[in-house]
């Protein structure tokens, strides 16, 4: 297996600075990833995929943002709708889907950021009536990737009486609109957009979880540890840019990226750790998360000193990586740890 992903991380990082500059969706990504087995690694055997464990799937995780930082935040929401169905107590709905995204057919993807971190402290951004054999859907998600290239969302919304629900709404249901891909400071390539929904009409068995009053409070190895294993993996990437720098760049250059792969191996063993417990316990899980925040901010801005000029201009790849490590400071982050990293970047208050 690790063999395969570092052939996977290498193909990956031949393309993605091209998808970067395009903001095109990342298909060659995508085809050398399905040619790796990679859509059966989070189906279970009883559905026709490989179930992989939670530490593989990490490390899965790892080699696909060390190669391309787009294509991994696509697989992982993909991976997280799957997980939704896996653990779903609608078994018609598991055998219907489970083996065609196993075959990488029909993909999906996840649409449930308005229950944790988007939109919060108003009114619910997505509504789901009750009415009938169903829900009629009112309202936004404001934050679904490859919504453009998949077949359906795992859309988390919010009863009249406060109970949330998971539906699996398909895009081609009346009253769906995908809006035109966001503009972002990077992973344009990922094609995240907002999608409306007008009265959406979604029958009864579509019901993927609740309802319930916290319907995402499972907290499994793989959901608490996907953002940290990305975030190694990026750090992996600017520790291979570095390698590359060091030489005609700082004298203590190479000692840096030595320092720096190092640190990433570390946070790396320690990942494996927690995910090894299920659930993984929430303290170290989220002050691993925090820190794998500060030191991508510290180590984008330290790529970028190597680069000098040249590492400023549009095409190069310090930049981007700096850009991409921006990424995780707003990466579905909720109070904690937006509080944890700034700590670690700004010193605590007072």
């Amino acid at each position: 297996m690790a063999d395969r992903l570092d052939a996977l991380t290498r193909v990956l990082a031949a393309h993605a600075h091209a998808y970067d500059a395009s903001g095109e969706w990342p298909q060659a990504c995508l085809d050398a990833y399905a040619a790796a087995g990679g859509w059966s690694w989070s189906v279970p055997r009883a559905h026709g995929g490989a179930g992989l464990s939670a530490r593989e799937r990490l490390r899965a995780y790892m080699a696909l943002a060390r190669g391309d930082m787009s294509t991994a935040l696509f697989i992982t929401q993909h991976d997280g709708a799957v997980d939704l169905l896996v653990d779903s107590d609608n078994a018609a709905l598991r055998r219907e889907y489970l083996p065609r995204y196993a075959r990488g057919e029909g993909l999906t993807t996840i649409g449930y950021s308005q229950l944790t971190t988007s939109r919060q402290g108003g009114p619910p951004a997505l509504v789901a009536e009750p009415s009938g054999d169903g829900w009629h859907l009112r309202g936004v998600l404001p934050w679904v990737t490859g919504a453009d290239h998949v077949e359906s969302v795992m859309a988390g919304a919010v009863q009249p009486d406060g109970q949330q629900v998971i539906l699996l709404l398909r895009f081609e249901m009346p009253g769906v609109v995908i809006e035109p891909p966001l503009r972002l400071l990077a992973l344009d390539s990922s094609h995240t957009s907002l999608v409306r929904c007008t009265d959406a009409m979604v029958p009864a068995r579509f019901l993927v979880a609740g309802p319930t009053e916290r319907v995402l409070a499972r907290r499994s190895a793989v959901r608490a540890l996907l953002v940290s294993a990305t975030g190694i993996g990026l750090l992996g990437a600017m520790a291979d840019a570095l390698a590359a720098l060091a030489p005609g760049s700082l004298p203590d250059g190479a000692v840096r990226a030595d320092a720096l792969a190092a640190q990433a191996e570390a946070l790396a063993e320690r990942l494996d750790s927690l995910a090894a417990q299920e659930p993984p316990p929430a303290e170290p899980v989220d002050a691993l998360r925090a820190e794998v925040n500060d030191l991508l901010v510290r180590w984008g801005a330290a790529l970028l000193v190597h680069g000098k000029g040249t590492g400023y201009l549009r095409d190069s790849l310090p930049q981007r990586l700096a850009r991409e490590a921006l990424f995780f400071c707003v990466w579905s982050a909720p109070d904690g740890i937006r509080r944890q990293t700034l700590e670690r970047l700004l010193g605590k208050p007072g």
